[in-house]
Protein backbone atom coordinates (compact mmCIF):
# COMPACT_ATOMS: atom_id res chain seq x y z
CA UNK A 1 0.00 0.00 0.00
CA UNK A 2 1.30 3.77 -1.30
CA UNK A 3 0.74 5.56 1.60
CA UNK A 4 0.73 8.70 0.53
CA UNK A 5 -2.50 8.20 -1.04
CA UNK A 6 -5.51 7.62 1.12
CA UNK A 7 -9.46 6.79 -0.41
CA UNK A 8 -11.81 8.64 0.37
CA UNK A 9 -15.19 7.21 -0.18
CA UNK A 10 -18.75 6.75 1.27
CA UNK A 11 -22.35 6.20 0.21
CA UNK A 12 -23.79 8.68 -2.08
CA UNK A 13 -24.50 12.06 -0.17
CA UNK A 14 -22.61 11.19 2.64
CA UNK A 15 -20.14 13.93 2.31
CA UNK A 16 -17.08 13.25 0.10
CA UNK A 17 -16.92 16.01 -1.84
CA UNK A 18 -17.39 18.22 1.33
CA UNK A 19 -14.51 15.99 3.01
CA UNK A 20 -12.71 16.53 0.17
CA UNK A 21 -13.01 19.98 -0.58
CA UNK A 22 -11.62 20.62 2.60
CA UNK A 23 -9.08 18.54 2.52
CA UNK A 24 -7.89 21.01 -0.94
CA UNK A 25 -8.34 23.87 1.18
CA UNK A 26 -5.90 22.95 3.77
CA UNK A 27 -3.63 22.48 0.57
CA UNK A 28 -3.97 19.16 0.29
CA UNK A 29 -3.81 17.27 -3.84
CA UNK A 30 -7.49 15.71 -4.38
CA UNK A 31 -8.71 14.27 -7.30
CA UNK A 32 -12.59 13.05 -7.85
CA UNK A 33 -13.02 9.41 -9.65
CA UNK A 34 -16.23 10.73 -10.92
CA UNK A 35 -15.22 13.65 -12.61
CA UNK A 36 -12.28 11.63 -14.14
CA UNK A 37 -15.16 9.30 -15.21
CA UNK A 38 -17.02 12.28 -16.64
CA UNK A 39 -14.33 13.48 -18.62
CA UNK A 40 -13.62 9.95 -19.71
CA UNK A 41 -17.21 9.78 -20.84
CA UNK A 42 -17.50 13.22 -22.61
CA UNK A 43 -14.12 12.23 -24.80
CA UNK A 44 -14.49 11.77 -28.34
CA UNK A 45 -12.69 8.42 -27.81
CA UNK A 46 -15.69 7.14 -25.56
CA UNK A 47 -17.75 7.89 -28.80
CA UNK A 48 -17.67 4.53 -30.49
CA UNK A 49 -18.89 2.96 -27.16
CA UNK A 50 -21.39 4.98 -26.35
CA UNK A 51 -23.05 4.82 -29.49
CA UNK A 52 -22.97 1.01 -29.62
CA UNK A 53 -24.08 0.49 -26.00
CA UNK A 54 -26.28 3.44 -24.89
CA UNK A 55 -26.83 5.06 -28.68
CA UNK A 56 -30.14 7.15 -26.89
CA UNK A 57 -27.46 8.92 -24.63
CA UNK A 58 -25.96 10.28 -27.11
CA UNK A 59 -26.90 13.48 -29.07
CA UNK A 60 -24.10 14.75 -31.63
CA UNK A 61 -21.15 13.96 -30.27
CA UNK A 62 -21.90 14.57 -26.69
CA UNK A 63 -23.77 12.28 -24.00
CA UNK A 64 -26.45 13.30 -22.51
CA UNK A 65 -25.48 12.04 -18.96
CA UNK A 66 -28.78 12.32 -16.87
CA UNK A 67 -30.21 9.99 -19.53
CA UNK A 68 -27.35 7.68 -19.05
CA UNK A 69 -27.40 7.58 -15.63
CA UNK A 70 -31.52 7.29 -15.36
CA UNK A 71 -30.81 3.88 -17.41
CA UNK A 72 -27.67 2.31 -15.64
CA UNK A 73 -29.11 3.18 -12.37
CA UNK A 74 -32.37 1.38 -13.18
CA UNK A 75 -30.66 -1.28 -15.07
CA UNK A 76 -27.66 -3.88 -13.32
CA UNK A 77 -26.43 -5.28 -16.52
CA UNK A 78 -25.92 -1.78 -18.17
CA UNK A 79 -24.72 -0.49 -15.17
CA UNK A 80 -21.86 -3.57 -15.09
CA UNK A 81 -21.56 -3.11 -18.72
CA UNK A 82 -21.12 0.57 -18.30
CA UNK A 83 -18.29 -0.01 -15.56
CA UNK A 84 -16.36 -2.56 -17.07
CA UNK A 85 -15.34 0.16 -20.19
CA UNK A 86 -15.12 2.95 -17.49
CA UNK A 87 -13.09 1.36 -14.58
CA UNK A 88 -10.01 0.37 -16.59
CA UNK A 89 -9.68 3.84 -17.97
CA UNK A 90 -10.34 5.68 -15.03
CA UNK A 91 -7.58 3.54 -12.80
CA UNK A 92 -5.12 4.25 -15.64
CA UNK A 93 -5.40 8.26 -15.28
CA UNK A 94 -5.23 7.46 -11.56
CA UNK A 95 -1.91 5.67 -12.03
CA UNK A 96 -0.39 8.30 -13.89
CA UNK A 97 -1.67 10.91 -11.31
CA UNK A 98 -0.05 8.57 -8.43
CA UNK A 99 3.07 8.46 -10.05
CA UNK A 100 3.14 12.16 -10.95
CA UNK A 101 2.48 13.36 -7.05
CA UNK A 102 4.93 13.73 -4.48
CA UNK A 103 2.71 14.81 -1.49
CA UNK A 104 -0.20 13.30 0.21
CA UNK A 105 -2.94 12.42 -2.32
CA UNK A 106 -6.08 11.86 -1.23
CA UNK A 107 -9.01 9.85 -4.35
CA UNK A 108 -12.66 10.57 -4.17
CA UNK A 109 -14.26 7.58 -4.96
CA UNK A 110 -17.87 6.83 -5.26
CA UNK A 111 -18.06 3.47 -6.76
CA UNK A 112 -14.65 2.16 -4.65
CA UNK A 113 -14.80 -2.05 -5.87
CA UNK A 114 -11.11 -2.75 -5.74
CA UNK A 115 -9.42 0.55 -4.82
CA UNK A 116 -10.33 0.57 -1.62
CA UNK A 117 -8.47 -2.60 -1.33
CA UNK A 118 -5.03 -1.35 -2.75
CA UNK A 119 -4.96 2.00 -0.77
CA UNK A 120 -6.29 3.53 3.02
CA UNK A 121 -9.87 4.34 3.33
CA UNK A 122 -11.56 6.51 5.00
CA UNK A 123 -15.16 6.11 4.87
CA UNK A 124 -17.38 9.18 5.13
CA UNK A 125 -20.70 7.92 5.99
CA UNK A 126 -24.28 9.43 7.35
CA UNK A 127 -27.21 7.66 7.92
CA UNK A 128 -30.05 7.14 5.10
CA UNK A 129 -32.17 9.72 5.66
CA UNK A 130 -29.45 12.67 6.13
CA UNK A 131 -28.46 11.36 2.70
CA UNK A 132 -31.46 11.46 0.91
CA UNK A 133 -32.15 15.14 2.69
CA UNK A 134 -28.74 16.47 1.27
CA UNK A 135 -29.31 14.84 -2.22
CA UNK A 136 -33.01 16.69 -2.57
CA UNK A 137 -31.16 20.15 -1.56
CA UNK A 138 -28.90 19.31 -4.42
CA UNK A 139 -32.09 19.17 -6.82
CA UNK A 140 -32.16 15.57 -7.42
CA UNK A 141 -35.44 13.87 -7.90
CA UNK A 142 -36.74 11.51 -5.41
CA UNK A 143 -36.79 8.66 -8.11
CA UNK A 144 -32.85 9.29 -9.46
CA UNK A 145 -31.97 9.46 -5.45
CA UNK A 146 -34.11 5.89 -5.08
CA UNK A 147 -32.37 4.56 -8.07
CA UNK A 148 -28.61 5.35 -6.79
CA UNK A 149 -29.40 4.04 -3.45
CA UNK A 150 -30.62 1.42 -4.68
CA UNK A 151 -27.86 0.00 -6.29
CA UNK A 152 -25.54 0.59 -4.06
CA UNK A 153 -24.29 -1.68 -0.97
CA UNK A 154 -25.29 -1.39 2.44
CA UNK A 155 -24.27 0.10 5.62
CA UNK A 156 -21.91 -2.68 6.94
CA UNK A 157 -20.12 -3.60 3.70
CA UNK A 158 -19.28 0.64 3.10
CA UNK A 159 -18.47 1.00 7.23
CA UNK A 160 -16.06 -2.38 6.38
CA UNK A 161 -13.83 -0.51 3.99
CA UNK A 162 -11.66 1.70 6.50
CA UNK A 163 -11.94 4.11 9.28
CA UNK A 164 -15.14 5.21 9.88
CA UNK A 165 -15.97 8.89 9.98
CA UNK A 166 -19.66 9.74 10.69
CA UNK A 167 -20.71 13.04 8.83
CA UNK A 168 -23.69 14.75 11.08
CA UNK A 169 -22.58 17.96 10.52
CA UNK A 170 -19.83 20.04 8.09
CA UNK A 171 -18.37 21.25 11.39
CA UNK A 172 -18.16 17.73 13.21
CA UNK A 173 -16.91 16.29 10.09
CA UNK A 174 -13.87 18.38 9.71
CA UNK A 175 -12.70 18.06 13.35
CA UNK A 176 -13.01 14.75 12.70
CA UNK A 177 -10.67 14.96 9.10
CA UNK A 178 -8.34 16.76 11.13
CA UNK A 179 -8.31 14.22 14.59
CA UNK A 180 -7.73 11.86 11.40
CA UNK A 181 -4.76 13.51 10.25
CA UNK A 182 -3.20 15.00 13.92
CA UNK A 183 -3.16 10.95 15.08
CA UNK A 184 -1.38 9.95 11.83
CA UNK A 185 1.53 12.43 11.62
CA UNK A 186 2.37 11.91 15.75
Amino acid sequence: MDSRVTIITGPIGSGKSTACEYLANKNFKTIDLDQISNEILQSKDSLPFLKEEFSNCVKGNTVDRQLLADIVFTNSEKLRLLENFLHPLVTERVLVVIQETKEHLFIEASAPKNISKLYPTVVIFADEQTRRNRLKKRGMSLTDIDNRIKTQQDESWWKSLGLVIENTSVKELQAQLDNFFDSKNE
